[in-house]
């Protein structure tokens, strides 16, 4: 199957090899980047291809150094779900050219061909590939013309040009894919909780779709039961400026707010954390957390079969949130905030956090953004690109960025 590129500045691609599929990030307008960034993930010449798209996000998340890493787009993937990748998933099998196996190349043929063309000139580019069969592809006029868009020139109507452009591929694409194949490499997954990169900001677990192997959040039959499934209860975790914390509330409504593990008061209560959601589970189950309301949390935890890792519709970062907050913010990234301003205002509620309710409230500027533009945005409403248009962005992203320290100030960090 071969697709057309969607209109992001990093893609996620499943390509099928010669070594199977790998799935790895590409960057179409690496030429006009001015940061130093290259045009895919990996490190010298080398492509990063990992054989699930699971262990891609793992790796970005881990923040490890690679080719794409100066992008300022990359940092924003960090704040995707598995479920985005899989969205935004571009699927590339360069084994075969489907547009040209009956020998011949129409012309509602060229556009899907002319993406696959681009995807292996710049794969043959940033690998620095020069053997003769590249070197046919780079220096052929139409060839050149095809990748770049320009297939519907009236020259290139012409049915020898076409049939020229079957012959070049048929005498050289299959060297060219043996080439790229030799030249990917599957780099090691961090162990333990993934780190953030160079701001070193603890990341939310082995994986952003929960259990290792899961995919969407589920678990695989044989492997553990996430904590929601298993009690009325679910693990959050929240990007702060400098690290990540993971805190647990239960499900069930107290006083019209959920229970969270920590310390109430009445100057206001201070929420547990850790950085590590394995030691997280291994006090629980000692028994030296504290406890949630309806919730037998010992129990739970000290189960072998239950894995505390969050959701990925309970990762928060914060600061990446903020961060999205623009012109520009589509409706994935207005869900996001969405559903961390209602996870942030129920802590609030739970800790009688008066300044962060005020933060976050329809009252301020950042409520306001929130009531009035970003949920219909999520929702993809009629209206919402024109209240986006004239909406304060940068009061509402000023607002989220003063909940970072607010909510910091409340924390109990226990590990």
């Amino acid at each position: 199957m071969t697709t057309e590129f969607v209109a992001d500045p990093l893609v996620p691609l499943e390509l099928t090899l010669g070594i199977g599929k790998r799935y790895t990030l590409y960057q179409p307008g690496w030429y006009t980047a001015d940061d130093s960034s290259a045009g895919f993930l990996g490190s010298n010449k080398q492509l990063y291809g990992f054989t699930s798209l699971e262990d891609l996000v793992e790796f970005v998340d881990s923040g490890a150094a690679n080719d794409l890493t100066p992008s300022a787009h990359f940092k924003g993937l960090r704040i995707w779900t598995t479920e985005e990748y899989s969205r935004r998933l571009c699927i590339y099998d360069l084994t075969r050219l489907p547009e040209i196996a009956d020998g011949e190349l129409s012309a509602d043929e060229q556009a899907g061909l002319g993406s696959t063309l681009a995807l292996m000139l710049d794969l043959l580019d940033y690998m620095d590939v020069e053997t003769g069969a590249s070197q046919a592809l780079h220096d052929d006029e139409d060839i050149s013309k095809l990748a770049s868009g320009d297939e519907l020139l009236s020259v290139f109507r012409a049915a020898h040009h076409r049939q020229h452009v079957v012959e070049i591929l048929d005498a050289n694409w299959s060297e060219c894919v043996s080439e790229v194949s030799r030249r990917v490499i599957t780099p090691k997954l961090p162990e333990g909780p993934a780190g953030r990169g160079p701001a070193g900001t603890g990341g939310p677990g082995a994986t952003l779709a929960g259990v290792r192997g899961a995919v969407n959040g589920t678990a695989p039959s044989d492997g553990p039961v996430p904590l929601e499934d298993a009690a009325p209860a679910l693990t959050l975790w929240f990007g702060l400026a400098d690290e990540g914390f993971y805190a647990l509330r239960g499900t069930a409504l107290t006083d019209g707010h959920p229970d969270y593990l920590g310390t109430p008061s009445p100057e206001g209560a201070r929420l547990a954390v850790w950085t590590d959601v394995d030691r997280m589970q291994a006090e629980a189950a000692q028994g030296s957390t504290g406890e949630v309301s309806g919730l037998d949390l010992g129990a739970v935890a000290a189960r072998d079969d239950v894995s505390f890792t969050p959701h990925d519709d309970n990762i928060f970062d914060l600061v990446e949130l903020a961060d999205s907050v623009g012109p520009d913010m589509d409706a994935d990234a207005a869900d996001r905030l969405v559903s961390a301003w209602s996870e942030v205002l129920r802590l609030a509620a739970w800790g009688g956090w008066r300044d962060v309710t005020e933060l976050l409230g329809p009252d301020s500027p950042t409520g306001a953004f929130m009531v009035s533009c970003a949920l219909d945005l999520a929702q993809d409403r009629a209206g919402a690109a024109q209240a986006l248009a004239t909406a304060d962005t940068e009061a509402a992203a000023a607002g989220w960025r003063a909940v970072v320290p607010a909510l910091t100030a409340r924390l109990d960090q226990r590990s």
